[in-house]
């Protein structure tokens, strides 16, 4: 049965929204954050971060950001359980979830907002996501492997899954939905569109989120391989696509043969400039997604 047969009758909300973020070690980015959504063009209930962390993170945002609710976690917590204690807690009759690292534009909930109700109140809507720091090669080149499905100029409509740095939903609809799995690092939001039932899951591209990526390449290689580990893992845990690989874990190694031209043409439809430097970029680009694809062969690997 397809999402659109699946939906269920449409239903009127209250408006009233919770912010919810996840937060580890996220100080000073998380201000940023914070401030972004203080320029909402529409009135925020509540502002949820939900802070794992064991530095000054918590004592920070007590001491700036009194209007946020911070719900302290004595132990690490991962981003999929952070959310769903905060979607627990939430007092707005919808939730938005935002990264620590990414800042909402001043229309971001307004336009996910009205989405929403075109589709009736239920379903899932998702924003672009525009690259904070795009200075550096590393940071570039993070972005396009990890968000090129979700440039601000693409097409808008339904998709397969969305971001969960970037989301708008029913709380009723997602706690009924069961919430993100908590005992995945990433590709939580790969889970959760993929049993998502509740409605229509919506790319909406014209109102966005800035997210900072890493600028170090010490830094992007690990997060590279983490991102090719937890999607190897969903699609050896589920039946995805690509789970065929499952199979026959040695062409993991072929996937950058694939992903490069796609993320290539990607990134060129979104500007010519932006696709002459992926061009000229492509070497590194293959040669981070052969980071990926080992980091996707230990996932995919049976145990």
């Amino acid at each position: 049965m397809s999402q659109t047969e699946s939906n269920p009758p449409s239903r009127k909300t209250d408006g009233t929204i919770s912010v919810i973020i996840p937060s580890f070690r996220s100080w000073p980015l998380i201000g940023q954050t914070i401030r972004s959504l203080s320029r909402s063009t529409i009135p925020i209930q509540e502002i949820l971060v939900v802070d794992s962390s064991d530095d000054e993170t918590r004592a920070r945002l007590a001491e700036h950001f009194p209007e946020a609710k911070v719900v302290g976690v004595p132990q690490r917590c991962l981003p999929g359980a952070a959310r769903n204690l905060g979607a627990r807690l939430a007092t707005g009759q919808l939730l938005a979830f935002l990264d620590a690292d990414a800042q909402a534009a001043e229309n971001w909930l307004e336009v996910l907002m009205e989405r929403l109700a075109r589709e009736g109140g239920t379903g899932m809507i998702g924003g672009a996501v525009v690259n904070a720091n795009p200075g550096p090669v590393a940071s570039r080149v993070l972005y396009w492997i990890e968000f090129s499905e979700f440039f601000p100029n693409g097409m808008g409509g339904t998709r397969q899954h969305l971001s969960s740095s970037n989301l708008l939903v029913s709380r009723s609809d997602f706690l009924q939905q069961g919430g993100f799995s908590e005992g995945y690092a990433m590709a939580e939001d790969l889970l959760l569109s993929r049993r998502w039932t509740r409605g229509r899951l919506y790319f909406e591209p014209s109102t966005h989120v800035l997210h900072r990526h890493r600028e170090q390449w010490k830094k992007v290689r690990p997060h590279l391989r983490a991102l090719g580990y937890w999607s190897g893992r969903y699609r050896r845990e589920n039946e995805a696509s690509g789970s065929w690989i499952r199979h026959f874990p040695i062409f993991s190694f072929l996937i950058p043969f694939i992903r490069l031209p796609r993320i290539i043409g990607r990134v060129a439809r979104a500007g010519w400039s932006d696709g002459l430097m992926s061009l000229l970029l492509s070497p590194v680009i293959f040669r981070a997604l052969a980071w990926w694809a080992a980091g996707f062969y230990s996932g995919i690997r049976e145990d």
